[in-house]
């Protein structure tokens, strides 16, 4: 393409002059956006079923335990991975929903979205846990650094499992894969606490820890991989 058609082509598309443009810049709002107000922006575009589905486990632990006197730790043991669904599906909305690419062109990277969603669910979950963590021991018998490791062993192994799928498999099927995920986990672990006799047994916590402690490194491991995977391209302009 010789130099007269390339002139001729930036004059025909040749932007127009802008209109308005003070008025316009000092219409925008005024002031940075700052962390506090990502992380109101971001806690309102949670889903309501969410927090619906902590308040009724919460409700059911505290029925189960206060008024019909039942040892309900591996009830809530068992429901713990519904709980980690939540942090799960929110790593893979933006690609669920198409808006991935939106997101990057934001003032807030995806990065900062993906953390400050995940870091929300995280501390609602942690405050949801100290909640259930007095009402499962409280007819169990056992202590509260035991009961707490019961609790969250499939809580890490559904974020463990969740969050490297939802690396591998994008889109709706993504939810999919990681509901079934977490209901796996939960009927597992309930499968496991009628089948095997003394399976919160305290001479068998030994084998707890080590495995917890191995579930939580997997499951950093994999926060810290989908959040790389989360990186902008590098585009190359020239």
């Amino acid at each position: 393409m010789n130099g007269k058609i390339k002139m001729q082509l930036k004059e025909y598309f040749a932007a127009p002059e802008p209109r308005a443009k003070r008025r316009f810049m000092c219409s925008l709002p005024a002031g940075p956006v700052g962390l506090s107000d990502l992380l109101l922006f971001q806690a309102a575009f949670i889903p309501k079923w969410i927090w619906g589905l902590s308040a009724v486990i919460f409700a059911l632990a505290l029925v189960g335990a206060e008024c019909l006197k039942k040892d309900m730790l591996w009830c809530i043991s068992a429901c713990m991975p519904l709980l980690a669904l939540a942090p799960v599906t929110e790593s893979g909305r933006s690609q669920r929903w198409n808006m991935a690419e939106l997101e990057m062109s934001t003032r807030f990277s995806l990065k900062s979205v993906l953390l400050a969603r995940l870091g929300i669910l995280g501390l609602a979950d942690l405050l949801l846990f100290f909640l259930l963590l007095p009402l499962a021991r409280m007819n169990g018998g056992g202590s509260l650094l035991e009961t707490g490791v019961y609790m969250l062993c499939p809580y890490m192994l559904t974020v463990l499992l969740g969050l490297w799928a939802s690396r591998i498999v994008h889109g709706r099927e993504c939810a999919y894969l990681c509901g079934a995920i977490a209901l796996g986990v939960a009927l597992g672990n309930a499968l496991l606490y009628q089948t095997i006799e003394g399976f919160y047994a305290r001479h068998n916590f030994s084998y707890w820890v080590p495995a917890f402690a191995l579930l939580s490194l997997g499951a950093v491991k994999q926060c810290i991989e989908t959040i790389k995977q989360k990186e902008e391209p590098v585009w190359n302009l020239r």
